[in-house]
Formats: structure tokens, C-alpha cells, sequence
């Protein structure tokens, strides 16, 4: 699992993202891949969560996709 907290560039698309700017999406997901390039996390299939501060600000938080598969 990664944490960390989005810059301000990656807060103002959030917030824009949740008050109805839904194209943003590409570009918030795009903003995250490049941190999981730079943190040499990249390749594999991620889940990600937005969770917002109480500053107002957002934490984003990456755990592998296969935490999330479960058996039918």
C-alpha cells in the first residue's frame, strides 16, 4: 500500500473532479501514475482512493488490484 498527500495541482482537480468536472478523471489517473513512475511502483494493477483531510485537502492511497479479487 501507498499513502501520500496530492500537491495542490492534484487537490484543485480533485475538488473539481467532485463537483462535477467528470473528464478530469483521466487526468487525476494520469497524476497518479506518474507518482507511482517516480516511486518505481508502476506496472501492475493498482486501486486507488481519494480521502479527503480535514484541511480539505486529499490523500491518495494505491493498494494492489488483487487485494481486491475475491472468489465467486
Amino acid at each position: 500500500m501507498l499513502r501520500w498527500q496530492a500537491d495542490e495541482m492534484l487537490n484543485d482537480l480533485i475538488r473539481r473532479y467532485y463537483h462535477g468536472e467528470a473528464a478530469l478523471w483521466s487526468e487525476i489517473q494520469a497524476r497518479v501514475d506518474a507518482e507511482l513512475r517516480q516511486r518505481q511502483a508502476e506496472g501492475r494493477g493498482f486501486h486507488m482512493r481519494l480521502l479527503r483531510r480535514a484541511d480539505g485537502g486529499y490523500d491518495v492511497l494505491v493498494e494492489p488490484a488483487d487485494a481486491y479479487v475475491t472468489e465467486l
